[in-house]
């Protein structure tokens, strides 16, 4: 029977962490395509430019449903000021710019995610799931703005 912590024979902190650090593989994969396939390194850098667009709104947009359950409002109006710095740094910045500003972003999401009361009651795998997560996107994503420089100018 499946419950609401269970699919099946796996725990829900086994899918969450398999999924997170599958989620990953395009922010490593991609500044590496960046360099090496110079006929392609545009295209490699717009997915690297648009998946990290969705990953941190996927982020934020579930602070949303947990400010909204746990009457935090202080966590609706920075995600909202947040998702904004993310979505015009994506229209406005060149794309390296952009790059360094998702970084900057996925750290600064950690950090509160650390601070805020609406976090406190995170799983302590998660809390740290996030930070490897964060991490390792953020340098992948300063990577990839060096790399761009190398490969597109």
């Amino acid at each position: 029977m499946t419950t609401n912590r269970t699919m099946g024979h796996l725990e829900l902190p086994t899918i969450a962490t398999w999924l997170a650090r599958t989620g990953l593989l395009p922010f490593i994969t991609l500044p590496f395509l960046i360099a090496f396939d110079l006929t392609r390194a545009t295209l490699w850098l717009e997915l690297l430019r648009s998946y990290s667009l969705g990953i941190l709104c996927f982020l934020l947009g579930a602070w949303w449903g947990l400010a909204l359950i746990r009457r935090h409002t202080s966590a609706l109006w920075l995600s909202n000021a947040l998702f904004l710095v993310n979505f015009f740094g994506y229209l406005i910045l060149p794309a390296s710019g952009y790059l360094v500003l998702a970084a900057m972003l996925f750290i600064a999401l950690v950090i509160i995610e650390k601070r805020h009361p609406l976090f406190h009651l995170q799983p302590p795998y998660y809390a740290h799931l996030r930070l490897m997560l964060s991490a390792t996107a953020s340098l992948a994503l300063l990577a990839g703005a060096v790399l761009t420089g190398a490969a597109i100018d």
